[in-house]
């Protein structure tokens, strides 16, 4: 029997808009099957269509398999099979007679219908036969039997096309073939020529594989990944979840199918986070040269690891850099040295802080070639050689987690403690890191406009924003309406908003918000079609994305500033060329510098401004005030207003 050529063409039913497929697959049979056993086309959609389509299209590849099926059967000389593949499921139903109404008995049949006794014997029962006939028959057995048998033929008939023209897709089938044409074009264009490139790709830029095939868009995407996942089996491979997830929604246990196998042969152990890393048990650290206590709570370097990040680690950035430093370390002491942590010695330690960190080799090994996931196998723990103060950050961090776990009866003692420093710490200077007066008037003119579309007026709210509250850009896109909250201070006739901040770094606080941010948030609600800020759903997000109203994540945040302080610098340079140098190098957390220095040199008290920073140290927030011109700051409301303009807020639609 003739396969069918293998044009290119939609063999996947969950798009099936074509004419008709050019490779037929099970799932093919699976739904002409049950077409001809009279599932409703509206179900048979339901199961095998295309969610973006109607039922239509569904109802077009119906039409297509029936006139395929019946041509490649007249090819292959089975008429019977021609014949019946083409029969509609009603021409040959299932015969179920009708229900049969509960029969009297004759005596309950003559008292109803003759209760004087006029027919005779006979004619009565020729009347019960006729309002109660026999629930079977010769005419009906035989018709019956017809059916079955037919419906039996045809089953047999479509299991003999199945078994010779279903295809299973391999890896190495070319995607020709296997999907239309216009979405094989673009697969090819991206050089994607094969089952086995798609899923690569995927499995290598996670699920916004999408964006690296020209005019591929997400709905597209998860079309072919759905029809991966349908054929996982044919193709040997299941997806993985870090693959069909965006990041925040990745769990522990998907990292750790990711970093399997040694980056080098002669590596025994594979370059791999710390939740994914896998240390066989000579090297574990429960038997380190530099163990105090075996019957500590925690018996491995791994285990005594995280419960100095869980017992120190305040904030998931502190945890963050602390978890950095120890991995980095770790890695290096399995890999390089083929000892565990437990084991270092401050001549080890020396090396490391001297000599590794300033020029992490071999690069293959241990620097990343571009910036990547944590969970993907190209992970590596550097980006480069490190500063003399990032060298020095490392040693202290590191110094404080062995210290830690001496006092903890793990280490007996800390082979960091006789280590030099690697530089002096940095001199704060707030000025060199501040915005002025003049400069805040630009930087707030370049974001007012007559006319607001919501991305613009999102970013007038950002900036006014972190000016008043001085919040980090974590702080700022973590904040939601359910922490605001309306009350009263002393001295001030009118109601005073807060904001309360607990997530991030620093200890829960709250911090006041003046009426121009409020005014500002307000508005900005009023764009999103939401209500006033205390009336809003929980969770909603004070800075949110023009598109779907989901939060600004830290990283949008940060770009959101990037741009603002860009056009304010071009807006500079207009004017005064090379005057905008200073506001090109601001970052977001010149805001919050610039929020210290202005409320410090307007008079507020030093312990307020402190702990509306978060800062555990009063001796922090003091090095602002060591600005010269901090006594002709103006307050803070006045000066988000005095570059304000009249202006008009606009649907960006």
């Amino acid at each position: 029997m003739e396969a069918p050529a293998s044009r290119s063409s939609d063999a996947n039913l969950a798009n099936p808009s074509l004419r008709g497929p050019g490779r037929l697959t099970r799932q093919h049979f699976a739904l002409y099957r049950g077409y001809l056993d009279g599932v409703s086309e509206t179900q048979l959609h339901t199961s095998y269509g295309d969610a973006s389509a109607d039922v239509r299209t569904t109802r077009r590849l119906i039409d297509a398999l029936r006139d395929t099926l019946s041509v490649l059967a007249r090819r292959a000389r089975d008429t019977e099979a021609a014949h019946l593949l083409r029969l509609r499921p009603g021409s040959i139903p299932l015969f179920d007679p009708p229900p049969a109404a509960a029969a009297p008995t004759l005596d309950d049949f003559r008292e109803n219908i003759d209760p004087d006794g006029v027919y005779g014997e006979s004619e009565l029962l020729a009347l019960y036969e006729e309002a109660y006939p026999p629930q079977s028959s010769p005419a009906l057995d035989r018709r019956a039997t017809r059916n079955a048998r037919l419906r039996r033929r045809q089953a047999e008939a479509l299991a003999r096309m199945e078994a010779s023209l279903a295809q299973d897709p391999r890896p190495d089938h070319p995607v020709d073939g296997w999907f239309e044409p216009a979405v094989t074009a673009r697969l090819a264009s991206a050089g994607l020529t094969t089952l086995a490139d798609v899923v690569e790709l995927i499995e290598r830029r996670g699920h916004r594989w999408h964006t690296a095939v020209p005019r591929l868009g997400p709905k597209g995407a998860q079309r072919i990944v759905g029809w991966l996942q349908l054929h996982g089996q044919a193709l040997g491979h299941a997806l993985s979840q870090r693959a069909l997830l965006p990041r925040r929604q990745w769990r522990a246990e998907d990292l750790s199918t990711s970093h399997t196998q040694p980056i080098e042969k002669s590596v025994a152990l594979a370059i791999a986070p710390l939740e994914a890393l896998r240390v066989p048990a000579a090297l574990d650290g429960s038997k380190g040269s530099n163990r105090r206590n075996a019957e500590v709570a925690f018996s491995t370097d791994i285990r005594a690891i995280f419960a100095w990040l869980d017992a120190r680690s305040s904030s998931v950035h502190t945890r963050r850099a602390y978890r950095r430093e120890a991995e980095r370390l770790l890695l290096w002491a399995l890999v390089e040295k083929g000892k565990p942590l437990s084991s270092l010695d401050d001549g080890d330690c020396g090396e490391y802080i001297n000599a590794f960190l300033a020029d992490p080799t071999p690069r293959q090994r241990w620097v990343a070639a571009q910036r990547g996931e944590r969970c993907l196998p190209s992970w590596r723990p550097f980006a480069g050689p490190l500063s003399d103060r990032s060298r020095e950050t490392a040693r202290s961090i590191l110094s404080a987690l062995c210290e830690w776990l001496v006092e903890a009866g793990y280490l007996g003692v800390n082979p960091f403690a006789g280590l030099s420093r690697v530089a002096a710490p940095p001199v704060f200077d707030s000025v060199t890191r501040t915005l002025d007066v003049e400069q805040w008037s630009v930087v707030l003119r370049s974001v007012e406009r007559a006319d607001y579309s919501f991305a613009e007026h999102r970013d007038r709210l950002a900036l006014v924003l972190a000016y008043a509250t001085g919040l980090r850009r974590a702080e700022l896109a973590a904040a939601t309406t359910c922490a605001l909250s309306v009350g009263r201070l002393s001295g001030i006739d009118r109601p005073v908003w807060r904001l309360a901040v607990g997530q991030g770094r620093g200890s829960a606080r709250t911090v006041l918000l003046p009426p121009a941010v409020v005014e500002a948030l307000c508005e900005n609600l009023k764009l999103r079609g939401l209500p006033a800020p205390l009336d809003c759903a929980e969770g909603t997000p004070i800075l949110a994305q023009a598109r779907g109203g989901q939060p600004v994540t830290p990283d949008g945040v940060g770009k959101i500033f990037k741009n603002v302080f860009a056009n304010a610098a071009a807006l500079v340079e207009s004017r005064t060329p090379g005057g905008g140098r200073h506001l090109k190098r601001a970052s977001t957390h010149w805001l919050r510098h610039t929020h210290s220095t202005h409320a410090l040199g307007h008079g507020a008290d030093l312990r307020e401004v402190s702990a509306g920073l978060g800062h555990a140290d009063l001796s922090t927030t003091s090095l602002y005030l060591k600005s010269e011109d901090a006594g002709r700051f103006l307050g803070v409301e006045t000066l988000i207003r005095s570059a304000s303009m009249t202006r008009k807020i606009t649907d960006p639609t």
